[in-house]
Parts: structure tokens; C-alpha cells; sequence
């Protein structure tokens, strides 16, 4: 009877155990969201922002190619592929895409379309060397992703210009949305030459804040890195 009595009270406290782990999703949920934005990481993320948007503001831009003057250069997205490496591929499209959220309130002369154009570029530059830096770093795995970033950026630049950024602009001046698509195939090659120049200026800029920053980054990374695998260990 006394053995009985103990494996029910066993099994009792099996199940116990098992409802104490089993989370809903909604809880699940938000213990993943503290787990990530914690004060560290979220001031870690203001600092990038800040410097993303100061670069973005108008008097650091500048026209490449007059054929295409509307399509402006500029650096910001620097700071964005920094904070990827640094804190991870996550925190690197927050930084864009809040760099270009505070911009489109400021400054925006696109009802924000250049600015959803412009969060489409940094996804196709920043996230692929982002991803790859998680599990391998060194400045050759960095040039080498780069390198792919760039190359998305321009492939990707050649739908989002055609569909988006050249027909909304003609829309702006009185045209037709077909009108801008014809145009940007009369100049396809002045946006796709910017788009390259423009991946590649912000590649040698990273690659240049890259090695004296590198220290700092890899240790940013494998502090965020370790908190997460700890508080995971934990849970």
C-alpha cells in the first residue's frame, strides 16, 4: 500500500513539474521579447540609430549622377551593417528601419515611399553578412559577405526602382505610374550603376570603421551572444 501511495505521489509530482515548464505562447512570447530588448541592447540600438539618422539628414546626402538626381548617396547605412555585427541581424534592420522611420518624419519629400524603398535595400544588403557573421567571424568573412550584400542590393535595386521608386516619383509630378516604369527603363542603367556605387562606398566605409571597431564588435557579439544562451540554459 505504502509503495502505491508512493508512485501516485510520484506521479503527481511528475506532472507538476511538467505544468510548472509548459508555457502558453503568449508567455513564451513575451519572455523572449525581454530576454532580447534589455536595457543594454536597447541603448546599444539608440546610439547606432542616432548616428544612422545624423548621416541620413540632408546635408550629408548628395547626387551621384544628375540623370538620376532624385536617387541620393549617402552613408547611414554604415552604422546599420555596424550594429548587425555588433548586436546581430535583428538589431541591424531595427537600426534601419528606425533610422528610416525618423527620417520620413523629418525630412521626407516621398510620402514616405522612398523611405519603404529604402528599409527593402537595407534588408537586401545588411541582413545576408549579418547572418553569416553570427557563426563566422574575421575580416575575410566579412569582405566576402559584403561583397554578397552588395550584390543583392543591386539585383534587388532593379525591381524595387521599376516597380516603386521611378513610378511613384512620376506620380509626384503630374505622370502616370506606367509613365515612370517606361522611364526607368530609358535610365535603367544610370540607377543600377548608382545602386552599385552606392553598396560599394558603404562597404569600404564599414570595412574602414570595421578594424579599429573590431574589438569592440566581437566583443559586443559574443556578450549578446552569451547572455542569450545563458538566459535560455535558465529558462
Amino acid at each position: 500500500m505504502q509503495n502505491k501511495d508512493n508512485k501516485i505521489n510520484g506521479e503527481q509530482q511528475s506532472a507538476e513539474r511538467q505544468n510548472a515548464t509548459v508555457q502558453s505562447p503568449t508567455t513564451k512570447g513575451k519572455k523572449g521579447f525581454s530576454q532580447y530588448f534589455t536595457a543594454t541592447r536597447i541603448a546599444y540600438l539608440a546610439v547606432f540609430t542616432a548616428l544612422a539618422y545624423i548621416l541620413r539628414m540632408p546635408p550629408f546626402e548628395f547626387v551621384i549622377f544628375p540623370a538620376v538626381d532624385f536617387l541620393k548617396m549617402d552613408f547611414s547605412n554604415t552604422f546599420v551593417m555596424i550594429a548587425g555585427f555588433a548586436l546581430g541581424p535583428v538589431s541591424g534592420i531595427i537600426v534601419g528601419v528606425l533610422k528610416e522611420l525618423l527620417y520620413a518624419l523629418t525630412f521626407s519629400q516621398t510620402v514616405g515611399i522612398g523611405e519603404l524603398a529604402n528599409i527593402l535595400f537595407i534588408l537586401a544588403y545588411a541582413f545576408l553578412p549579418s547572418i553569416i557573421y553570427i557563426k563566422h567571424k574575421g575580416i575575410k568573412v566579412v569582405v566576402l559577405s559584403l561583397i554578397g550584400g552588395c550584390i543583392l542590393q543591386v539585383v534587388m535595386s532593379v525591381p524595387i526602382n521599376y516597380l516603386l521608386n521611378f513610378p511613384f516619383f512620376f506620380t509626384m509630378f503630374g505622370g502616370t505610374w506606367t509613365d515612370g516604369m517606361e522611364f526607368y527603363l530609358s535610365v535603367w542603367y544610370w540607377a543600377v550603376l548608382f545602386n552599385l556605387i552606392k553598396a560599394v562606398l558603404i562597404t569600404v566605409a564599414t570595412l574602414l570603421l570595421y578594424k579599429p571597431l573590431s574589438r569592440l564588435i566581437k566583443a559586443t557579439n559574443a556578450k549578446f551572444a552569451s547572455v542569450g544562451k545563458h538566459k535560455q540554459a535558465n529558462g
